[in-house]
């Protein structure tokens, strides 16, 4: 998998800021953060329909559930 830190973000960043014309570097930044909204709402949108499909909050009240059985079952 492609690892890549802050170093070397930078010098893209860098690189993406000098090869581009000052005129354009506003609707570059617009561009860009027009998709870093769309993939936020993209994995958002995947995250809520796997929790819904595999009703996370059913599976969070069981472990619940089943803690406090232990729990009482220890103080009896």
């Amino acid at each position: 998998m492609i690892q890549i830190g802050i170093p070397e973000l930078l010098i893209v960043i860098l690189i993406t800021l000098f090869s581009v014309k000052p005129e354009n570097i506003q609707s570059y930044i617009k561009t860009f953060y027009k998709y870093i909204l769309h993939f936020q709402n993209f994995f958002s949108t995947a995250k809520d329909d796997l929790e819904k499909e595999l009703n996370i909050d059913g599976l969070k009240q069981d472990i619940h559930n089943e803690k406090r059985l232990k729990e009482l079952d220890k103080d009896v």
